[in-house]
């Protein structure tokens, strides 16, 4: 049995954003893989061996539980490696608190929406550090479409043209 590709598991709710940060992620070579909630991500985490996901980009504000549900239980695994999993929370929110209760739950990174290509690209590699290159599956493929584009998709509740 073949060995699984080390990957980033990007856990989002929003489908626009989630499309868009695979896309600047696929752009470096990362290969990637998703998780529209914390249930799900903790089943690719923690269970599924078929991933070997090597760093999580988490949206805080989830379906049926939040992000920093899904990092404390994490942070609480069995498996040391899966403990120590990188974890980079791209969110909306603002507040201070929020932050501090990400920062105790030992995150590596907080990024704001919307967040630019180059952030998150420095961001990640900077948390991967080293093992950055191990995660690219190639070159360096072409700029992701225009954020305009996904702008275009509606989102969840919206009416087409408002």
């Amino acid at each position: 049995m073949a060995k699984p590709a080390p990957c980033i598991l990007v856990v989002e709710d929003e489908r626009a954003v989630r499309d868009l940060v695979v896309a600047f992620l696929k752009t470096a070579g990362y290969v990637v893989a998703t998780a529209g909630n914390a249930e799900e991500a903790a089943y690719y985490i923690l269970k599924d061996k078929g991933l070997d996901i090597r760093l999580a980009i988490v949206d805080l504000m989830l379906p049926n539980a939040n992000g920093l549900t899904l990092i404390r239980k994490l942070r609480e695994a069995k498996n040391p490696r899966r403990r120590a999993l990188p974890v980079i929370v791209l969110t909306g929110r603002t507040d201070t608190e929020t932050y501090k209760a990400a920062a105790r739950r030992g995150i590596h990174a907080y990024l704001m929406k919307p967040v630019s290509c180059g952030l998150l690209l420095d961001t990640v590699a900077k948390v991967l550090g080293e093992g950055a290159a191990a995660l690219r599956t190639g070159p360096i493929a072409a700029p992701p479409p225009a954020l305009e584009e996904f702008e275009k998709i509606p989102s969840k509740g919206s009416t087409p043209g408002g």
